[in-house]
């Protein structure tokens, strides 16, 4: 299936035993943990039980999900015989993480077709039930809904462009148009209704963010515009709209975002941290108003306010803000007490017991307090809440979250004795759980590959990915490694010495994501920096068409306070095979005799050999080396430097050897210089590829590399 195409590789990289906090978040990093593995379950075991939860949802016996004729489907809340932009909204969301376009343009189709106004005053949200025949239960928007279809229609626009059939970003733009405040003439309602007092106005206003407090209401139109549900703050979401929306409204939207992160501080119990199903916009407790009617409380008895308990929308919060935590992890110190805070509460009421509703001081509701599901109002263990205060754990670091994980994944989804059953709501939270716990719930970045060509050279770079040069080919013929072993192809770059950092590499530099700016043929990306080091790196590619060469600019800024020294260094990978050739003696090669380079025509080369272990060399070469295997000649053009100017230990050019898998370094750096505060060095390497059939050594190959240096 789509969903598990790249997943078995990325398995493989992940460190065994449970990590610590972190410290950025995957818009920077674009890395993800997989606490399943960390705890011990085998890869591929992982792999196979996400599978299976999935199919329970989409596929099984008791799946949530129904195709209609060739071109749509729907989720449906079974138990309620409903569909419902919530369920609707999910479905999107785990079937654009997964890789099923087909589901999720099924679903898309179905919600515009049924459930979103096409006019009108409510024109662009949606109607929040409807019945499986498409027929509206109700006109009104839940705002949860809305959140979740414009994120995960700006993730399939990253993921599968806007022409496929639907236009995802112009959908998702649609509705951000349509949530903004607008007026409209309000339906007339019975007198008194709502316990507003006065008469209905007029006019009001209808919108999905309160513009007051920047804090999404609980519905965009009548009562419930006055207060918002927890379980619908979800941080991160507003970031990805401020990114890749391009509505004009980023700044709007990560002011929504920083506003989200205050309230869940405010609403969360700073014991037991748990939050009410609802709350007012500055996080206090529901004050309900009193219908005509209604009778009155007797005197002394306590106010108890369901709404104002935890209960089935409160179990996302623990699960929404670890999505928040390991998506942006700009609230992360906040973020990791709570997740240790409410996992202790449940695990003190019993890993295995704890119920799914509680006031929030910890206490157990009573009598019509306790919600209803189903035909059923009883307090149960239920699996959805299992599944969120397991997910909490990617921000812990107590030693109870392996057993929340370990309850998870050992938690059956079957009918409890009385023969309650859900499959909708706690099974999609459960897949929601187990996708976010194996490092499949990913922010969905634009394609971060990058292609150049000029004449028979072509070029990839992957900007989400350390900003490597993942190929180099003439007319399709690939001259670098392209082992699927972690770190054994393409091209980085790092700092040197390396004695600053030892291993491994400094991940802002080489794993993490690199922010792009294209300027016509030029890319130019730029990392995020590294604390560690203080510096930040930035890479400029561009091609020259009377060379049909490929030209890096590498800068590296000191961001610091401090002076600092540093030199500049490109690691290429190409197969363990063929010649290896640059202009030095081997009398000059360190370590001696390491590697059998021989001397021929005023060069020294290297040809693959047979011993088994990992060797590097340094030399002093003449400001180039050289790679001819399969075919292909590949010269690196670069600063001849004395052989004083490289740093401390390391070299203008270098060899690495590894046996294991199977690949070789080619390596260049440039000068070791100083740096002042916010000062850069820049250092350029260009890069030529072509055809050449000839012997090596030779003179007829050397002839060929300086024809190439002339360009």
């Amino acid at each position: 299936m789509a969903m598990f195409a790249w997943s078995m590789m990325a398995a493989a990289q992940w460190p065994r035993g449970l990590q610590g906090p972190l410290e950025k978040g995957a818009f920077e990093t674009g890395q993800y943990r997989n606490l399943f593995v960390e705890m011990g379950y085998r890869p591929n075991e992982v792999e196979q039980k996400l599978k299976e939860v999935f199919n329970d949802v989409f596929h099984g016996p008791n799946k949530v999900y129904f195709e209609v004729g060739d071109t749509m489907g729907y989720v449906s809340d079974i138990k309620n015989h409903d569909v419902r932009t919530e369920g609707m909204s999910y479905g999107m969301m785990i079937a654009v993480e997964m890789g099923e376009k087909d589901i999720f343009d099924r679903l898309w189709r179905w919600a515009k077709k049924y459930m979103q106004h096409q006019e009108g005053p409510r024109e662009g949200y949606f109607a929040w039930s409807c019945k499986t025949d498409g027929t509206r239960n109700a006109q009104g928007a839940a705002s949860d809904g809305e959140l979740y279809f414009i994120t995960a229609l700006i993730f399939a626009s990253n993921q599968w462009g806007n022409d496929t059939g639907i236009n995802y970003k112009a959908e998702a733009q649609h509705i951000l148009n349509c949530i903004q405040p607008r007026e409209y003439k309000p339906e007339p309602r019975p007198a008194g209704f709502g316990g507003f007092g006065g008469q209905q106005p007029s006019t009001a206003k209808m919108y999905l963010i309160d513009p007051e407090t920047k804090l999404i209401t609980f519905t965009p139109d009548g009562f419930g515009q006055r207060f918002t549900d927890p379980s619908y703050h979800i941080p991160a979401f507003y970031e990805v709209w401020a990114k890749w929306a391009d509505d004009g409204r980023s700044d709007y939207w990560m002011e929504c975002a920083r506003k989200s992160r205050e309230l869940l501080h405010k609403c969360t119990h700073e014991q037991t941290g748990l939050n009410g199903d609802q709350c007012q916009f500055d996080g206090s407790e529901m004050q309900m108003p009193r219908f005509p009617g209604m009778p009155q409380r007797p005197e002394g008895a306590p106010r108890r306010n369901g709404n104002n308990n935890f209960r089935y929308d409160s179990w996302r919060v623990p699960m929404n803000i670890a999505l928040d935590y390991e998506w942006s992890c700009a609230d992360a110190e906040w973020q990791r007490a709570y997740g240790e805070r409410i996992q202790n509460f449940l695990y003190s009421q019993g890993i295995d017991t704890f119920v799914d509703q509680y006031r929030v001081d910890g206490s157990l509701p009573e009598g019509n307090e306790i919600l209803q599901a189903g035909g059923f109002r009883k307090l149960r263990h239920s699996i959805g809440l299992v599944a969120t205060s397991a997910a909490a754990s990617v921000m812990c670091s107590h030693d109870k979250r392996r057993e929340f994980i370990k309850a998870l994944w050992e938690a059956k989804h079957e009918p409890f004795e009385d023969g309650y059953f859900d499959a909708y709501y706690d099974g999609l939270l459960r897949l929601f759980a187990f996708m976010h716990l194996s490092g499949h719930y990913r922010v969905i970045f634009p394609p971060s590959e990058r292609q150049f060509k000029v004449g028979h050279l072509s070029a990839t770079v992957d900007t989400g990915a350390g900003g490597k040069i993942l190929s180099l080919c003439y007319d399709g013929k690939e001259v670098l490694s392209q082992s699927s072993m972690p770190e054994s192809f393409g091209s980085t770059f790092w700092t040197s010495p390396q004695n600053e950092w030892n291993w491994p590499p400094v991940p802002e530099f080489d794993k993490y994501r690199y922010r792009i700016d294209q300027d016509g043929d030029t890319l130019t990306i730029t990392s995020s920096e590294s604390k560690r080091l203080g510096m930040r790196v930035s890479k400029r590619f561009h091609t020259d068409k009377r060379s049909q060469s490929l030209t890096v600019d590498y800068s590296v800024i000191n961001t610091g306070k401090q002076s600092r020294k540093v030199a500049p260094w490109e690691i290429t990978r190409v197969p363990n095979d063929g010649w290896i050739f640059f202009d030095s003696s081997v009398a000059d090669i360190t370590p001696a005799g390491l590697m059998p380079f021989t001397a021929s025509e005023g060069a020294a080369w290297y040809k693959t050999d047979t011993a088994n272990e990992n060797r590097k060399i340094n030399a002093d070469g003449k400001g180039w080396l050289a790679y001819l295997n399969n075919g292909l000649l590949l010269v690196k053009q670069f600063e001849d430097l004395s052989v004083d100017a490289p740093a401390p230990g390391e070299a203008e050019i270098q060899v690495y050897v590894n046996r294991g898998k199977t690949y070789i370094e080619l390596e260049s750096q440039g000068a070791y210089v100083t740096l002042a505060p916010g000062e850069r060095l820049t250092w350029s390497v260009r890069w030529h590829l072509q055809p050449y059939s000839g012997e090596a050594p030779s003179k007829k190959v050397l002839k060929a590399v300086k024809k190439l240096l002339k360009r």
